[in-house]
């Protein structure tokens, strides 16, 4: 609830907004006579201060003090602050008692003057004309209790950029940082695309989807857990190199790596394996850690994460069997599996109804990666948790696939894609017994994909990855909400 006094707050300010309509005074006005962003003045400074050009600027008001007929303001606008020299003696009849009248901190305004410099040496406009902009009725957050409560930042976003300086450079930065990426695929002949975000048959990846419902055509449809799907059918269609960076949703748990809706970035070329697509992973990281953060070793929890080349590259069933004792390659059905699982004693948890590759990947999140740092890729993965990889020709019980692992966290994921229409449609099948025994996270069977498959697919390399998830890591963030301008809470 309001504390009382910011209830007196807004009545009062309520009361000035209704005053200035009284007097004719519009405190929404739609156009400015802005000349320069604060930014440009701050720059042009010296050129303008010593021609006393007058100019305007507009700005949100931050500060306000006081000193007999003079008071001194800074405003600030998305560019940068500067400061306000209102002195009454040089001001346009009336405007330095609607000054005190009417404007208070939190206010938009519109100042003219020019630009001077004070005995203390600041920047600062001596104005003689002002005008409001846009009268606040709530007050700013004047060391906001809400700051340390972070879920009050969520729900109040604009609060916290507001008061944070560090949470906007934060978002800056975010931009930059997925610019960069798209810049480094656009530079490489890949072609931006968009794929529908409602499905029929959702799939690339195991998660729960969102039903919503098409009341033209009468019926449901999902919201789209993965851009993978479409994306390969227009490798089918001819386009060697696509890539998109787009919302996806799953309807899964909530943490602090995991969000319902995230931003992914997927990419595919034509005539590749998973092999290059690594280097050229390896490449991509580097080259935004670097560009965003100035370094590829960037400050993570109380240490160091080192992006530098080369990554080494772990083997998944000899990982896993150094971190649980269990060789995947003697447990090939699941009885033997689950044998071997219940002796350690420490999965108590885990659901052996499931299937073989469900059984594996939870053991594997439990035991296996929480102990990997990274940056590493885990290669090699079984075919029960790879539905979509290509089977590696030295072993059939394996795939072309890589997972990018940082400090126990997967950070990417990628195969030499399976082109097998055959082969591709019998694991659906599997996928889809699997889903009817229970597993709601097993891939749907989609047979128009399979379609496009038999009109033949080149050998193809993909990648995908969550941005959030490693922009948080790279920028030192305890969650990926921290990464998110708004993301999901319940509501109160």
């Amino acid at each position: 609830m309001p504390e009382e006094s910011d209830i007196s707050e807004y009545h009062l300010r309520s009361k000035k907004r209704c005053e200035l309509y009284e007097r004719g005074i519009n405190p929404y006005p739609a156009h400015t006579k802005r000349t320069h962003s604060i930014a440009e003045a701050l720059d042009g400074f010296t050129a303008m201060s010593s021609g006393k050009i007058v100019i305007a600027l507009s700005g949100r008001v931050r500060s306000m003090r006081t000193h007999g007929g003079s008071t001194f303001a800074h405003i600030e606008d998305g560019m940068g602050v500067i400061q306000v020299y209102f002195k009454k003696d040089s001001m346009e009849s009336g405007a330095y008692e609607f000054l005190h009248a009417f404007v208070g901190i939190g206010d938009f305004i519109e100042v003219e003057g020019v630009l001077f410099l004070t005995k203390t040496n600041e920047k600062t406009l001596l104005a003689d004309r002002l005008r409001v902009l846009s009268k606040t009725l709530r007050p700013l957050p004047e060391k906001w209790k809400g700051l340390i409560d972070k879920e009050g930042r969520y729900r109040k976003r604009y609060l916290d950029l507001i008061s944070n300086k560090d949470v906007r450079e934060l978002f800056q930065k975010r931009t930059f940082f997925i610019n960069t990426m798209r810049n480094f695929l656009v530079e490489r002949g890949y072609m931006e695309v968009e794929v529908p975000v409602l499905e029929h048959i959702p799939g690339g990846a195991d998660a729960l989807p969102f039903i919503t419902r098409h009341n033209t055509l009468d019926i449901n449809l999902y919201l789209r857990i993965s851009l993978e799907l479409h994306l390969k059918r227009l490798i089918v269609g001819g386009f060697d190199k696509v890539f998109e960076l787009g919302k996806v949703f799953r309807n899964e748990g909530m943490s602090t790596q995991h969000l319902q809706e995230f931003t992914m970035m997927e990419c595919y070329e034509a005539y590749q394996d998973y092999t290059y697509y690594m280097q050229f992973v390896e490449d991509m990281y580097t080259e935004i850690i670097l560009k965003t953060f100035g370094s590829l070793r960037v400050v993570y929890k109380n240490g160091l994460l080192d992006f530098s080349p080369k990554w080494p590259r772990k083997d998944y069933q000899e990982l896993f069997h150094e971190h649980t004792g269990i060789d995947l390659s003697l447990c090939r059905e699941k009885d033997e599996l689950v044998h071997a699982a219940k002796k350690l004693g420490t999965l108590e948890k885990v659901d052996f109804s499931l299937g073989r590759g469900r059984i594996i990947d939870l053991i594997y999140k439990r035991l296996v990666r929480p102990k990997l740092i990274g940056p590493l890729f885990l290669i090699n993965h079984p075919v029960e948790i790879s539905p979509l990889a290509k089977r590696r020709e030295t072993d059939q019980f394996t795939t072309e696939r890589f997972q990018v692992i940082i400090d126990g966290s997967e950070v990417g994921n990628g195969f030499s894609e399976l082109n097998d229409p055959v082969d591709q449609k019998q694991r659906f099948e599997e996928q889809m017994k699997l889903r009817e025994a229970g597993d709601k996270e097993a891939h749907m069977l989609d047979e128009d994909y399979i379609e496009a498959l038999e009109h033949g697919m080149p050998p193809t390399a993909g990648f995908g990855l969550g941005i959030d998830r490693l922009f948080a890591i790279a920028s030192n963030q305890d969650s990926v909400r921290d990464v998110v301008l708004f993301p999901i809470m319940r509501q109160k």
